[in-house]
């Protein structure tokens, strides 16, 4: 028969070490994202080449609609989907666990010190 203080000390057990999992995750995580942080910013440059694509990138944070970035950047909520398909694919932006048909983007333009104003302005 199990005692309930040996149940305990394996429940404390099991989450200590699903803490320490976690801790490790989120380090390699830090270390990929600072390893490949040049690669980005230059995919971000070549992708995001207009203000417009560079204000739906920065509003695509997880806290906006499509219709609501839409209205923002004065395009069409379709256009959004559309851009939010190619950005998925090329891996900028990711849908939200939970919440399904929102996403956001990997890190911000000032997170790689870009500006939504900068590069070449098309639109």
């Amino acid at each position: 028969m199990v005692s309930n203080r040996t149940r305990e000390t394996g429940t404390d057990q099991k989450g200590a070490s699903l803490k320490q999992i976690e801790l490790r995750l989120d380090e390699i995580c830090m270390w990929l994202r600072f390893q490949n942080r040049s690669a980005l910013k230059v995919l971000l440059e070549d992708v995001l080449r207009s203000k417009r694509d560079r204000l739906i990138y920065e509003l695509t944070n997880g806290s906006k609609s499509a219709t609501e970035i839409a209205q923002a950047a004065g395009v069409s909520q379709p256009r959004i989907s559309q851009i939010w398909a190619q950005w998925k694919e090329l891996g900028i932006i990711m849908e939200l666990a939970g919440d399904r048909g929102r996403y956001s983007h990997i890190c911000s333009l000032s997170q790689l010190g870009l500006e939504i104003g900068s590069s070449e302005d098309k639109a």
